[in-house]
């Protein structure tokens, strides 16, 4: 691997999480919202694309249909049992995957950091 790889591998962690980050997102604002299905983020190891087994690509976002029923047959949104289907979104473990996307973005971005120091470092040894 070049240390222009490290650039590819940490991009694409990046761009990964952003991802996930949009899911967590969407999932707590819509935490009442009927009928919404709850998103989650699937990764895979490389990129299919150009085959380079490093890094890691999302390889789908899911709609999970789960729901918490709630009587109330006056919303417009109930079914014709009376019931509202809201998603199952847990505020504590969307805030957790939230602040796990958050490191693992930081961490990728310091990465980008440290190859770029390197980088400099062997400019000047050259220069």
């Amino acid at each position: 691997m070049s240390i222009y790889g490290a650039f590819d591998i940490a991009g694409s962690g990046l761009q990964a999480q952003r991802v996930r980050m949009d899911a967590v997102t969407a999932n707590l604002a819509n935490q009442r919202t009927p009928e919404f299905e709850v998103m989650q983020v699937r990764f895979e190891a490389g990129d299919p694309d150009s085959g380079n087994p490093l890094g890691v690509h999302v390889a789908g976002v899911d709609r999970l249909p789960m729901f918490n029923p709630v009587k109330d047959p006056d919303n417009p949104a109930a079914r014709e049992d009376g019931f509202v289907y809201y998603p199952a979104v847990d505020y504590a473990t969307a805030m957790v995957d939230g602040i796990e996307a958050l490191r693992a973005y930081e961490a990728n971005i310091q990465a980008v950091e440290a190859t770029r120091s390197m980088i400099d470092a062997g400019l000047r040894v050259l220069a």
